[in-house]
């Protein structure tokens, strides 16, 4: 997902002081090199899931984070090493999706047919970076990214065709607003979220796009909808709002009292969710968002001001976190 360094420097004492409740614990589950950082993850039950990052990173567990194995990527190895992969989706534990960008900024989809032993390069035809994947059947895909870019596939990603095409900016700031995330829950009903504020929905497959106006002009990081009506969108100076009409009316959230970057937002139920991000921002509600809960890594000192990029939880109980230092951390009630 689209993630970028935010310039506020409030430490997590600070949050702390906003009346979260109590601690709860998170347990290291893997430890990479320092220069790495865990973009997405993706889980399908509490045991089996793949997390991407920098550099071409693919991890994947089968034990729920006892052990993680790193993936060698042939496409990525062999054409181009200098590879960001920053969203990760697997349908079931056969087939899956990744997509990233290039150093030279143009968009990368690889996609396999066998839990990720294998990885075959799709041709994408975005010259952008591509920020986020998602697909509901093993045919019907989407993906988004830089310069206002949406692509679809009816194909399983044999063939990729722009929905949206942006232009490009010749300067930093120019240019259409990219889409960090994007979700669909159904074959045509599904929405974005990107920078500047942005929330759209469509109801035909991605051919065309409505503006919601979710009342922040904050760049979202990332959106999750549980259901048609209740959905979240998170991003920069903590922005988190949420709906439940469908994204008819969207609703600031700040009762956690943070300006800390969102990076990250899944919810297994309407109730429970997590958000992650900045200085080691990893927040949990069990009650739709009206407290929340900072959580603590176990005995692990130095992680005050670790960035956490990604969260998956993919059954009530359970949660996964990713971030700097190619860290991968497991929420435990």
């Amino acid at each position: 997902m689209f993630k970028r360094l935010a310039l506020s420097m409030l430490v997590i004492a600070l949050v702390l002081g906003s009346g979260f409740a109590a601690f709860a614990s998170w347990n290291k589950s893997y430890q990479g090199i320092p220069e790495d950082i865990i973009r997405d993850m993706c889980f399908i039950n509490e045991n089996k899931g793949w997390a991407v990052g920098t550099g071409g990173t693919l991890f994947t567990t089968n034990d729920g984070g006892a052990k993680w194995e790193k993936v060698e990527i042939e496409e990525v190895k062999e054409s181009d090493m200098f590879v960001d992969l920053w969203s990760v989706f697997f349908l079931d534990d056969k087939n899956g999706w990744i997509c990233g960008d290039l150093l030279r900024g143009s968009g990368v989809i690889l996609s396999t047919q066998d839990g990720g032993k294998k990885w075959d390069r799709q041709s994408s035809g975005s010259p952008s970076a591509l920020y986020s994947i998602f697909f509901v059947d093993k045919n019907t895909g989407w993906a988004s990214g830089g310069n206002g870019t949406i692509l679809g596939t009816s194909t399983g990603g044999s063939k990729w065709a722009p929905l949206v095409t942006g232009k490009a900016g010749a300067a930093i700031g120019e240019g259409d607003p990219g889409f960090a995330d994007i979700q669909f829950l159904t074959p045509q009903k599904g929405w974005i979220a990107g920078d500047n504020g942005t929330i759209k929905m469509s109801i035909d497959g991605g051919k065309t796009w409505t503006p919601q106006t979710c009342g922040t002009d904050s760049n979202l990081s990332a959106l999750k909808f549980v259901n048609e009506n209740v959905g979240w969108a998170v991003g920069e100076g903590g922005a988190i709002v949420s709906t439940t009409d469908g994204g008819k009316t969207w609703t600031a959230n700040k009762t956690t009292g943070t300006t800390d970057w969102m990076y990250d937002v899944d919810f297994v139920n309407e109730q429970d969710g997590f958000i992650v991000g900045e200085f080691s921002t990893l927040l949990h509600t069990s009650d739709g968002g009206k407290t929340w809960k900072q959580g603590a890594i176990k005995k692990q000192k130095g992680f005050e001001n670790l960035e956490f990029d990604a969260v998956a939880c993919p059954k009530l109980g359970f949660a996964y976190a990713g971030g700097g230092m190619g860290t991968i951390i497991k929420y435990t009630p």
